[in-house]
């Protein structure tokens, strides 16, 4: 990105009393190996997420901001434990939370699936699929078949429009050397199936990955850390996206409000906004995940793009 676009980007961060997003790892385990992941390598225990947990984060958030975006996704695939996804979205919408949104492979989410789904509320389904080709598709997307999650992705669709209601279905786009060529012909499929389309840049995990080139002189707060707060399976609360084992975390779940340990990164983050890089953890040295800037979306009604 530009220098003046990661301005403009920087124009909005400050220091929030509580986190605009909040990412749920249901289940912290996937049935795909992407190569572009960092699931593949994770050495930390896997799990599920108790309902209780759920349950007493829900009611903290609605009791505290109801309209922060809760998302079912972060190192896992939430359709593992379908069953156990409606019962947190249920719960969800009975509490009052305003925007509950999934993210999703889509090898799982199966046409019997869809019915359920829906009758839960939801807001936003993001399906990342990453390739128009099987060949690109299936090269990037490792484990998963192209014909499969095209037919689960255009089920939903269908169905959503058959009701004449029912969440925004987003197709996620991360652009990467193995496939902008593929972007445009990728992009007209799914737009003319009434799906928006959502383009971003590949992260790189914390630094786990090489992604492109940053010039560290137009370096902002990052964007993650300043916004969103993940929590994992077991409860506990990593320091940022990119702390993908949770070595610097703020604490747990279970044993502390989402308040008091958004609170304890609290530091962290002014160090970020006060541009003290020489401060941050080592890890902040090597990620770049500060320069992905705000993924473009683009609805089929030809609106403008949004970028947010």
């Amino acid at each position: 990105m530009s220098h003046s676009e990661l301005a403009a980007i920087e124009g909005t961060l400050s220091q929030i009393p509580f986190p605009k997003k909040f990412a749920v790892e249901t289940c912290a385990e996937c049935n795909l190996a992407c190569g572009m992941c960092h699931h593949p390598n994770m050495v930390r225990p896997k799990g599920t997420m108790p309902f209780p947990l759920w349950q007493k984060c829900a009611d903290e958030i609605a009791a505290t901001a109801p309209y922060t975006e809760c998302w079912f996704s972060f190192c896992g695939e939430p359709f593992l434990e379908p069953e156990l996804l409606f019962k947190f979205l249920h719960y969800g919408k009975s509490v009052g939370l305003e925007s509950l949104n999934v993210n999703t492979n889509g090898m799982l989410l199966t046409p019997d699936l869809v019915e359920p789904l829906l009758d839960t509320g939801l807001d936003l389904v993001v399906f990342g699929i990453d390739g128009f080709t099987k060949e690109t598709f299936e090269a990037i997307r490792i484990n998963a078949d192209r014909d499969t999650v095209y037919a689960n992705a255009e089920y939903l669709l269908d169905v959503i429009k058959a009701r004449g209601e029912g969440p925004e279905v987003q197709i996620q786009f991360i652009e990467m050397d193995e496939n902008e060529h593929e972007l445009e012909e990728f992009s007209q499929y799914w737009l003319e199936r009434g799906a928006t389309l959502k383009v971003r840049r590949k992260l790189s995990w914390g630094g786990k990955f090489d992604t492109f080139e940053v010039f560290q002189e137009n370096r902002i707060p990052c964007p993650w850390s300043l916004t969103m707060m993940h929590v994992f399976w077991d409860g506990r609360v990593p320091r940022c996206p990119g702390d993908t084992e949770g070595e610097e975390g703020a604490g747990n779940a279970w044993e502390a409000s989402l308040a008091e340990l958004w609170g304890r990164l609290g530091g962290y983050r002014q160090k970020h906004l006060e541009h003290r890089w020489d401060e941050l953890p080592e890890r902040c040295n090597t990620c770049t995940d500060w320069a992905t800037g705000a993924a473009e979306r683009i609805r089929p009604d030809t609106s403008p793009p949004c970028a947010c």
